[in-house]
């Protein structure tokens, strides 16, 4: 399983893999959206993948995703 972690870092948001960052965002939804794209790239090879977005409310709605792909799997 690979789990890629949206986390808080001192100038913005970050997506990391690991104690690996992967690259920095200014913006949660610029990095919640870029880890979900390569969640479903990995899941696309037969690999298990999965996104964890630091200090997520469990109430809030998940986000809708206009990959009409995702939706088939």
């Amino acid at each position: 399983m690979i789990t890629f972690n949206v986390v808080r870092e001192q100038y913005g948001w970050a997506i990391r893999v690991d104690e690996r960052m992967i690259t920095p965002f200014w913006s949660r939804d610029l990095a919640i959206r870029e880890a979900n794209c390569l969640a479903r790239a990995i899941r696309c090879h037969g690999e298990c993948a999965e996104v964890i977005v630091e200090d997520a409310v469990p109430s809030e709605p998940l986000r809708k995703t206009t990959d009409k792909r995702s939706a088939a799997a």
